[in-house]
């Protein structure tokens, strides 16, 4: 199956490249900084992820609800908020850090690894 990637450069006339993709941008892998709570948490996601994505895997990290995140960088403002836009459309650079603003329940678990019956 790896194979497959490397077998269709045919197609195209301009410089080799092991990456196939008709938008380069979003496929793009970021790694931002969320600081929360006095702690740096490392988030790995691609130009093509929402910020619905962003935020579950903050969730994941953090145990944050998505719901009860709020996500601030100046340079972006209120985009953050709509959980529908994508990280591409947002001037996001690897390597950037954003504060989050919220507060976890024990009681929810909804962002963490789903429960494997025994």
């Amino acid at each position: 199956m790896a194979a497959a990637a490397s077998s269709s450069s045919s197609s195209s006339s301009s410089s080799s490249s092991s990456v196939v993709s008709s938008s380069p941008v979003t496929e793009e892998e970021l790694t931002l900084t969320v600081k929360w709570s006095g702690k740096e948490y490392t988030v790995r996601v691609c130009g093509d992820d929402s910020v619905a994505e962003l935020k579950r895997r903050i969730c994941q990290l953090t145990t944050v609800l998505p719901k009860r995140q709020k996500l601030l960088y100046p340079k972006i403002g209120n985009k953050l908020a709509d959980d529908s836009v994508l990280l591409s459309q947002l001037p996001l650079k690897s390597s950037l850090k954003m504060t989050m603003i919220g507060f976890h329940s024990i009681r929810f678990s909804f962002c963490l690894a789903p429960r494997v019956s025994h």
